[in-house]
């Protein structure tokens, strides 16, 4: 009796540990439409972020001057990987690394100005 009660316990203290560290910290946001400007490679992308008080809503690329075509994908794929993640720390896109940098660093502008710092 006295093991099962022991078994108990540990089993109760080891789940709540991991729960307690694998646990993540939700980002807070507030609530609005946040403007970022980053360096690519022929020019400035400059965008706008949309969010709510959990989520990263959309990214509209509102001015660049990178080369159409390889531009692109860049221009397709980033926002949908930063919406996925709800976090700027994703990965480049091969191939247009300077294209792909500039963009992450305006979002990451933008995100700067909507993120609430929850630390006291």
């Amino acid at each position: 009796m006295q093991l099962n009660r022991f078994l108990i316990c540990t089993l109760i203290i080891f789940i709540s540990t991991s729960i307690t560290f694998c646990a993540k910290d939700r980002v807070l946001y507030k609530k609005g439409s946040y403007k970022g400007t980053g360096q690519g490679h022929h020019g400035k992308i400059k965008v706008k972020v949309i969010t709510n008080k959990y989520k990263i809503k959309d990214i509209v690329i509102t001015d660049q001057q990178e080369m159409p075509g390889l531009s692109d994908i860049v221009y397709e794929k980033i926002p949908k990987r930063v919406i996925d993640a709800n976090s700027a720390d994703v990965n480049v896109v091969s191939g247009a690394s300077f294209t792909s940098k500039g963009l992450l660093e305006a979002i990451k502008e933008a995100l700067s100005k909507a993120k609430i710092n929850t630390k006291s």
